[in-house]
C-alpha cells in the first residue's frame, strides 16, 4: 500500500510542523506531505533572475571547530524535518518527501576565498552563491563554511524560502546557538505541535467571490466597498481565462484547484484579521470590511514608485555589501529625542542614504520623490517562532527619498509606518499569495510581476538576539541575512540587530546598482547627519530654513557655531543633552 498523503486541508501542522510526520503516526514515517499553498508560491517564485533563497552570513572571531559543528547540525538543525526533505512538484500541488539518501556532507562544504581573503572576497563569494541555484533534487538548503576569514570563520548559508521565513530561521538560528562558549553541544527537542483540524472549507463559487462570499457578512461589506476597484481587478481575471481557455482537457482540475486556493485564502483571511484588532474586543465586521476593502483596492490599483536607476529589468547577476555595526545604543537615543521608533530612525537613515547614492550618479530627485520598498510583516503567533513555514504579509512601504531634511525624513517614515500598522494590507498580501499557490504557475508570475513592478526594492528589519551567541564554541561577531526579491525587483534591504549593533546589508542586481557598497557607506553618515542635525532644533535651523543646515554639512558644525554665534557640543552630547532636557520636561 503506497504511503499516505497528509492533506494540508485537513492537519495543519503538517504545513508548520518542524517534525516527521510519522511521529504522530505510530512511529511510521509519512512519505509524503502536502506543501501549504503560501509555501508553494514562495517555491514557484524562482526565476532566471531572482532566486527564492534567504542568503545568511555569521561571521566568527575563531576558527569554527568543524566536527562539532557538524555535531551540531545533527543535533539541533535536522530534528526540523524540512532540512531532510526534498520537493516534488507536479505542476498541480507540491509535496514534501523525505530523502532517504540524504548525506549531511551535501549540504556542508568548506571553501577558501581567493586572493587576499578579505571582506571583498567574501562578499564577492556570497553574491555568487545567491545567483546559483539549489539542488532541487535533494534538500533546498546548502551552507558554505569559510576557514581562515580573518583569522576566524565565515559561514555562508542559503535556504530556500519554501521552507521558511526570515523569524522562523531566526528561531531555527537560536537552537542551534548557546549564550555560553562552554556549553555543552547537547541535541535540543524541538516543541511538539497539537494536530489541529481546520474547519470544513466553505463550498464557495471560483474567483474572488469565493472569498467575499465565504467570509459571510464581512465578505458582503467587502464586495459593497469595493465599488470602482472591482473593475480594476478585471485585467488580472482576463489574463487568466485567457490561460484558462488554452487548457483544454485541464482547465476542469486547474479551476478546482483555484477554487481551492480561494478558500484557504479565506482561511488566512478570517484568521488573522482578529490580530489586526484588539483580541479582547468584539470583531466590529464593519470595520474589517472597510480595511480589506480599502487595501483590495489599493492594491488593485496601487501606482508605480518614482522611476530611478535602481528600478528597471533584472539581470542574473548580484551585488553584496554591509556595513560594520551601528550602536544600537545611539539608535534608541535619537528615536527617543524624536519620539520616533529605532525602526523609524533606521528606516529614514535607509531614504537618505538611497537618496545621497542616487544624486552622485548626477541624477536629480525631485521634493516628493518615493522609492517604494515591500516590508515583510510576522503574522506568526508569539512563542510559534520555532514553526517553520511562510506566516507573513507584505506592505509596501514608500521611502521619501525625496526630503532633504533628515529630521523631517524621520517624522515622515513614522507617519507612513504608522499608517502601516493600522491598515489590513499584510493580511490581504499573505491571503493572496495562498491563493497564487494554488493557480497555474505562469498565472502566479503574471499577478507576481504586476505587483513588483510597483516598487524598487525589497527589506526586512528584524530584531535579532540583544546577547552575542557562540556556536560550536566560536563567538557571531556579525550576523546578517538578505531575503529574495520577486520580478524585476532589483534591490534587496537588510537590517538586523544582534549583540548591541545594527547591521545594514544589500544585495543588488548588477545591472541595476553595480557598487552596493556606496549606498553603504551613506548609511552611517545619513545617521550621523540626523544627529548633527538634532543640535540646530532649538534654533530653527531645520525644518523652518533646512539651507542653513545643508550648510552646517558642508562646513562643519564648528564652523557653522562661529558664523552663529552658537556654541556647540559634538552630535553625541547634545544627544544626550536633548534625552535629559526632555526628561526633566516629562517630570515637571
Amino acid at each position: 500500500m503506497p504511503p499516505k498523503v497528509i492533506d494540508v486541508r485537513r492537519y495543519y501542522w503538517t504545513t508548520r510542523c518542524p517534525l516527521q510526520a510519522g511521529d504522530y503516526q505510530g512511529g511510521r514515517t509519512v512519505a509524503k506531505i502536502k506543501m501549504s499553498s503560501v509555501d508553494t508560491a514562495w517555491l514557484r517564485m524562482d526565476s532566471t533572475t531572482n532566486l527564492m533563497m534567504i542568503v545568511g552570513v555569521m561571521v566568527f572571531d575563531t576558527p569554527l571547530d568543524v566536527a562539532r559543528f557538524k555535531a551540531l547540525l545533527e543535533g539541533r538543525l535536522l530534528p526540523y524535518a524540512r532540512f531532510k526533505q526534498y520537493v516534488v512538484d507536479d505542476g498541480m500541488a507540491a509535496h514534501w518527501v523525505d530523502d532517504e539518501k540524504f548525506d549531511l556532507d551535501a549540504h556542508l562544504h568548506r571553501v577558501r576565498l581567493p586572493g587576499a581573503g578579505g571582506e571583498r572576497e567574501l562578499q564577492a563569494m556570497v553574491a555568487d552563491l545567491a545567483s546559483e541555484r539549489l539542488d532541487k533534487g535533494k534538500p533546498l538548503w546548502q551552507m558554505h563554511l569559510v576557514e581562515n576569514y580573518q583569522g576566524g570563520s565565515a559561514l555562508i548559508s542559503r535556504i530556500h524560502h519554501c521552507i521558511a521565513d526570515g523569524i522562523a530561521l531566526i528561531g531555527v538560528l537560536l537552537n542551534m546557538t548557546d549564550e555560553d562558549p562552554n556549553a555543552a553541544d547537547t541535541p535540543r527537542d524541538i516543541p511538539r505541535p497539537k494536530i489541529k483540524k481546520f474547519a470544513a472549507a466553505n463550498n464557495a463559487g471560483g474567483g474572488l467571490e469565493a472569498v467575499l462570499q465565504a467570509l459571510g457578512p464581512i465578505g458582503a461589506q467587502i464586495q459593497a466597498g469595493l465599488g470602482p476597484a472591482a473593475g480594476a481587478l478585471a485585467p488580472v481575471a482576463g489574463m487568466a481565462q485567457q490561460v484558462f481557455d488554452k487548457l483544454g482537457p485541464l482547465k476542469a482540475p486547474i479551476e478546482s484547484a483555484m477554487d481551492e486556493g480561494m478558500r484557504m485564502g479565506t482561511k488566512v483571511v478570517a484568521k488573522y484579521s482578529r490580530w489586526v484588532d484588539d483580541p479582547t474586543q468584539a470583531v466590529d465586521t464593519a470595520k474589517i470590511a472597510a480595511g480589506f476593502a480599502q487595501e483590495l483596492a489599493y492594491l488593485a490599483t496601487m501606482p508605480t514608485d518614482t522611476a530611478t536607476r535602481l528600478k528597471g529589468k533584472t539581470g542574473t547577476v548580484k551585488c553584496v555589501a554591509w556595513s560594520e555595526p551601528l550602536d544600537l545604543v545611539r539608535v534608541k537615543d535619537v528615536g527617543y529625542v524624536l519620539g520616533c521608533s529605532v525602526n523609524d530612525v533606521l528606516l529614514a537613515s535607509v531614504a537618505g542614504a538611497i537618496r545621497s547614492y542616487i544624486i552622485s550618479k548626477g541624477d536629480s530627485v525631485e521634493s516628493g520623490a518615493l522609492l517604494r520598498a515591500f516590508v515583510p510583516v510576522n503574522l506568526r503567533p508569539k512563542g510559534k517562532e520555532y514553526k517553520l513555514g511562510n506566516q507573513f504579509g507584505l506592505v509596501g512601504l514608500e521611502l521619501p527619498i525625496g526630503e532633504a531634511n533628515p529630521i523631517a525624513r524621520v517624522f515622515e517614515v513614522r507617519k507612513r509606518m504608522n499608517a502601516l500598522k493600522t491598515g489590513y494590507q499584510a493580511v490581504v498580501s499573505m491571503a493572496l499569495l495562498g491563493v497564487l499557490g494554488y493557480v497555474p504557475k505562469a498565472v502566479q508570475r503574471q499577478a507576481l510581476g504586476l505587483l513588483s513592478d510597483k516598487g524598487t526594492a525589497v527589506m526586512t528589519n528584524v530584531p535579532g538576539p540583544a546577547n552575542p551567541l557562540y556556536l560550536a564554541g566560536s563567538k557571531i561577531v556579525q550576523n546578517m541575512f538578505w531575503v529574495p526579491q520577486s520580478g524585476n525587483v532589483g534591490i534587496g534591504v537588510s537590517i538586523l540587530s544582534y549583540a548591541g549593533g545594527v547591521q545594514f546589508g544589500l544585495i543588488t542586481d548588477r545591472k541595476l546598482c553595480p557598487d552596493p557598497e556606496n549606498i553603504i557607506s551613506n548609511f552611517s553618515v545619513e545617521f550621523d547627519k540626523l544627529m548633527t542635525s538634532l543640535m540646530w532644533l532649538e534654533n530653527g535651523f531645520v525644518g523652518a530654513d533646512s539651507s542653513a543646515f545643508d550648510n552646517m554639512l558642508t562646513t562643519g558644525a564648528e564652523a557653522m557655531a562661529e558664523a552663529t554665534d552658537v556654541v556647540v557640543a559634538t552630535p553625541v552630547r547634545a544627544v544626550k543633552k536633548a534625552i535629559a532636557s526632555k526628561r526633566k520636561s516629562a517630570k515637571s
